[in-house]
């Protein structure tokens, strides 16, 4: 395994950027190829029409690809904007297209693949390892957390919080000293949906969240349910929202 996998290299002299930038591999591959075949004929349209303005659109893959797309395209497209949804994560947090706010990600909640990467697997599979290699923090864990949050002392919460925080740090120092492959996250702003996502009320939030929110995988029974990726899913909702901000600016 090579961490230069994930390297971005500029698809050619013309496009090449002045800014560090490390992207998905496959995503990359994607996106040269969108650029290959599209660039001419965008540039041309954009010449012929200097009104317009260039808005690139994708939902799961095609958002990360987007992402990616548009980043490659900032210099050479001055003005792109790019809409993801559902869009999984895209690349590091110290480089484009994860810092570029010309993206903006719509991610609903539950959405097993925004926080879904080979650095959330090895994580993850990096914190069990050490659960069960140490078996008296295991059995202090399971003795505390019988109930769930909020039925828990707060002697027991606190409890808690401070291991897993000290879980947490055991577990970077072990993939930092094993140069194991970083998180990626989703990219630019990212708009989080909440709420009541899937009944007919408008019980339905959309904030502004940053990557951290993206953290960390969560172990729970609905983690993969695809039903919450799906494109229906997000057209949905973000209709939802828009008819309660026109119900409440007409008031």
């Amino acid at each position: 395994r090579s961490n230069d996998d994930n390297i971005y290299v500029p698809l050619s002299s013309r496009d090449s950027l002045k800014y560090k930038a490390r992207a998905h591999v496959g995503m990359l591959a994607a996106a040269r190829g969108v650029a290959k075949n599209a660039r001419k004929i965008i540039a041309s349209e954009l010449a012929s029409n200097p009104h317009y303005d260039l808005i690139i659109v994708g939902h799961s893959l095609g958002g990360g690809t987007a992402a990616v797309l548009g980043t490659m395209w900032q210099d050479t497209f001055p003005g792109v904007v790019v809409y993801a949804y559902g869009c999984p994560c895209v690349g590091p947090l110290d480089a484009q297209p994860t810092i570029n706010k010309s993206i903006i990600s719509v991610v609903g909640e539950g959405d097993p693949f925004s926080c879904l990467s080979l650095g959330h697997l090895i994580d993850i599979a990096s914190a069990l390892s050490e659960l069960c290699e140490d078996h008296s923090l295991r059995n202090r864990i399971l003795s505390r957390t019988r109930s769930d949050v909020v039925n828990m002392s707060d002697k027991d919460l606190k409890w808690s919080i401070d291991k897993m925080k000290t879980l947490r740090r055991r577990v970077e120092i072990r993939m930092h000293a094993a140069d194991l492959p970083e998180k990626f996250y989703p990219p630019g702003r990212i708009l989080y949906m909440g709420g009541n996502l899937f009944s007919s009320s408008d019980n339905v939030t959309l904030r502004e969240v940053t990557q951290s929110k993206f953290q960390n995988l969560r172990l729970h029974p609905r983690m993969l349910d695809l039903s919450q990726h799906i494109p229906h899913r997000y057209e949905r909702v973000l209709n939802r929202v828009s008819t309660a901000l026109r119900r409440s600016s007409s008031k």
